[in-house]
């Protein structure tokens, strides 16, 4: 019975989390659509370890692309993130004036569930970073000295 009552939690967790990123672009990605995986490090947090970040979830995805055809497709997915919330996107972008293999993006979303939502992309030449958070924060500023 005990066995029985874990996985149905387990489950009941997974389905959660897998809502949070549901209406994005990005969503297929951290559902490894996109990038297999077993090549991306995922790291999810709830809880306490982020109430003085003012943040009640934190999901971020890594890996390292293997060609330049998986860097365009993550960050075609991030553009049209951007474009589908106008009103709400605050892009910064970082690029290296030589190989422009260097760009951060930082998105504010619309509210979900009374909830406050961001989207961060990084990118240093093959290593890329995706970050999905909620929370009561509300100003991607805040955000953006938190994670500096």
């Amino acid at each position: 019975m005990r066995q029985i009552l874990i996985i149905i939690m387990a489950w009941l967790l997974t389905f959660a989390t897998a809502q949070a990123q549901s209406g994005l672009n990005v969503a297929p990605l951290f559902e490894g659509k996109v990038i297999p995986q077993q090549r991306m490090v995922e790291t999810r947090v709830r809880g306490k370890m982020l109430s003085k970040y003012q943040l009640s979830y934190f999901r971020s995805i890594r890996f390292k692309a293997d060609n330049k055809q998986e860097i365009n497709r993550v960050h075609n997915l991030i553009e049209q993130d951007i474009k589908a919330f106008p009103g709400f996107a605050y892009a910064e972008n970082y690029s290296s004036e030589k190989s422009r293999s260097k760009e951060t993006l930082m998105l504010q979303l619309p509210k979900a569930d009374e909830q406050n939502r961001f989207l961060c992309y990084k990118r240093d030449n093959e290593e890329i970073t995706v970050i999905y958070m909620e929370g009561a924060l509300n100003s991607i500023y805040t955000l953006r000295e938190l994670i500096k």
